[in-house]
């Protein structure tokens, strides 16, 4: 049976634990803390201390439950019982992660409380025996301070292997690490100046304290050895490396007889991403989020085809008329959310801040090549797939990420244009290439090269013109 004492320190560390609960970082060390605070007025060492911590870390579930209750009635209206609407597995998982945290919340305040109380006892038995000035308060405070350092450097030591570990696995990894080590440097902590201060009484044989130390030290370096090796087989089993090419053709207004030559990824003499572009590329045509227009407007027949220049190899996009429709409209809205309502083109006043146009002529085309190995994004001028291979670059300074491996260039490119179209028309060509390895290490990283070639057209075109070309390589993570 649990004593009103028990239950009264277990409530005051409860009401700790809670309030720190609501502290940035703090939070995450709320149970241990509060378990800590109420086996320390427990007064009855580890094991008394334990209890009155099972109790704090109980009450600050059923308290962490209610408020959860709370927020999600005021979110939702109601609480989310099992309905036709609601998935009941869904139900089931969050319920289990729910009792999971619990039981967890209870334990870190158990092992608080079992520490709280050892430090209160270490206190009344060093009050007792060593007088409070001179060379006794001199050993007592040279104890605690290197209790302190001993517990910084096993949370430092804890917090980084953990971290280190648990990275390819956990995403962020210092939810984890954090609290686990200050745990672990908090036990260390007290265990250390409880030791010491049996040491100092004569009462302590240290064959069985370094024996378990050792024990303690070998089993965290199984435990982090195994970690460490599950999250290198995540970390290979997540990797993927791919290259993706994308052309994009943006008009303004109506192109009759469009034929565009653009670059192809070309790798010694061949383009594999060309001849599956040309099978079959991902289309997407966008289309205004405006009310009153057609989200599906008239396909345009496009043909593609690999053809040999006296520029290189190039692809080939054609079609018969690229139709194109502007779409003027007026932003509308209520108390609760806008949108934007199409409108005549005589009512649009290109003064009005309220009012806008758009075009549905923008055309890109995707496709996607998984690689048979890693992709050498440092260095791809030999062996990886280019827009313009044999390009005269020149070497300019990237706009972010400085590194080792991270250089960019620009060069002149070349596409062929031939349309008709008003005088009017802004055309806008591109071709994109990416070429990435992406593995999952404390969430998704990787590292690529990129390269493009584009250029904007006035008014009707019918023959080669010159782009800007870049070419950036080396940039994101490196695992070696």
């Amino acid at each position: 049976m649990l004593s009103r004492r028990t239950i009264r320190n277990g409530a005051v560390g409860a009401v700790v634990g809670s309030v720190l609960g609501f502290v940035p970082l703090v939070l995450l060390v709320a149970p241990l803390l509060g378990g800590g605070v109420a086996g320390y007025l427990e007064r009855d060492g580890a094991r008394g201390g334990a209890v009155a911590g099972i109790v704090a870390g109980a009450l600050m579930a059923a308290f962490t439950a209610l408020v959860t209750a709370v927020v999600t009635a005021v979110r939702f209206g109601a609480l989310p019982l099992p309905s036709p609407g609601v998935p009941l597995a869904g139900l089931a998982v969050a319920a289990a992660l729910s009792l999971f945290a619990s039981l967890g919340q209870v334990l870190v305040a158990a092992v608080g409380g079992g520490l709280g109380g050892i430090l209160e006892a270490d206190r009344r038995r060093t009050a007792a025996r060593e007088p409070l000035a001179g060379d006794g308060r001199s050993r007592s405070w040279a104890r605690v301070a290197g209790s302190l350092l001993v517990g910084l450097v096993t949370f430092g030591v804890v917090a980084v292997a953990l971290t280190a570990a648990l990275d390819p696995l956990i995403w962020p990894s210092l939810l984890v690490s954090l609290p686990v080590g200050f745990v672990a440097g908090v036990a260390v902590a007290v265990l250390t100046n409880h030791y010491l201060a049996r040491a100092a009484a004569g009462r302590l044989d240290w064959r069985p304290v370094a024996a378990g130390a050792v024990a303690v030290v070998v089993v965290f370096g199984l435990l982090v050895g195994g970690l460490s090796l599950l999250g290198e087989q995540r970390r290979l089993e997540s990797a993927e490396s791919t290259y993706q090419y994308e052309v994009t053709v943006a008009a303004d207004e109506t192109l009759e007889n469009a034929t565009f030559y653009v670059p192809v990824p070309t790798e010694n003499g061949s383009s594999r991403l060309g001849e599956r572009f040309v099978e079959n590329p991902q289309y997407d045509r966008y289309t205004p989020a405006v009310r009153g227009y057609d989200p599906d407007p008239d396909s345009v027949n496009f043909s593609y085809e690999l053809v040999d220049t006296e520029r290189g190899r190039m692809l080939a996009i054609s079609a018969d008329r690229i139709a194109v429709e502007k779409v003027y409209y007026r932003e509308a809205g209520n108390e609760t959310m806008g949108w934007y309502e199409r409108i005549p083109a005589a009512e649009y006043d290109p003064d009005d801040p309220d009012m806008g146009v758009q075009n549905d002529g923008s055309f890109t085309f995707t496709v996607t090549l998984v690689a048979d190995e890693s992709v050498d994004t440092a260095d791809p001028f030999d062996d990886e797939p280019l827009l313009a291979p044999g390009a005269d670059r020149t070497a300019v300074d990237c706009r972010t990420g400085r590194s080792a491996t991270h250089r960019c260039f620009e060069y002149d490119g070349q596409v062929y244009a031939d349309y008709e179209a008003n005088e009017t028309a802004t055309v806008y060509v591109s071709a994109q290439l990416d070429g990435r390895n992406e593995w999952f290490s404390g969430g998704w990283s990787g590292n690529e090269y990129r390269e493009w070639s584009r250029v904007e057209l006035r008014g009707p075109q019918s023959g080669w013109v010159l782009t800007d070309g870049e070419l950036e390589v080396g940039s994101g993570n490196y695992r070696n």
